[in-house]
């Protein structure tokens, strides 16, 4: 008796109940896309300027500005996740299935590490400074709703290749195709 151990991931038809999948892995490419590239440039920004209270308003993270590692590490995962989304907004428009897998792929990557992360983050500085739970509450609450959104776009990427690779499968190869024996 073999055991199925293959996870499945669930699949939608739509995407919020209204639009298309397609329309729907576009906006969620883009919707990721813009606020990362603002926090990029907003962290460029930050490490370029030496006002210690403009880098702490303008900084990207809730406990201000932790240093040069802190930054370029977020910088990175900044960059990852745009091309990321510029992976998935060239998958969704041309409809390459590999370009969604590679998306889902990269995205579960990701969320799994910045998970680690705020967990290290976060116990590292709640150990050093107890008097800032409510900014570690902050913390978790986006990182729950930024996390939950992703997840909701490798269900909704993946019920978007499934249909592509399902599409893909009903057609014939290349070379299959019959001409038809007259000219009409």
């Amino acid at each position: 008796m073999a055991i199925d151990t293959a996870i499945s991931i669930p699949r939608v038809q739509n995407c919020c109940c209204c639009c298309s999948l397609k329309c729907g892995v576009i906006a969620l490419s883009v919707v990721f896309m813009v606020p990362t590239l603002l926090n990029l440039v907003l962290s460029l920004f930050i490490s370029t300027t030496t006002d210690v209270s403009i880098s702490r308003l303008l900084s990207p993270s809730v406990f201000g500005y932790y240093g040069e590692i802190i930054g370029i590490g977020d910088s990175i995962c900044d960059v990852v996740l745009i091309i990321l989304c510029v992976i998935l907004l060239v998958g969704a428009i041309k409809g390459k299935y590999l370009l969604c897998r590679i998306w889902i792929i990269g995205t579960i990557v990701f969320v799994t590490i910045m998970f680690i992360c705020a967990i290290v983050g976060s116990s590292y500085h709640g150990m050093n400074n107890p008097e800032t739970a409510h900014e570690l509450g902050f913390l978790w609450a986006s990182i729950a709703f930024e996390e939950g959104l992703l997840i909701y776009g490798v269900i909704l990427v993946n019920s978007f290749a499934e249909g592509l690779r399902e599409t893909e499968a009903s057609l014939p190869a290349y070379g299959q195709v019959e001409e038809p024996p007259e000219p009409i």
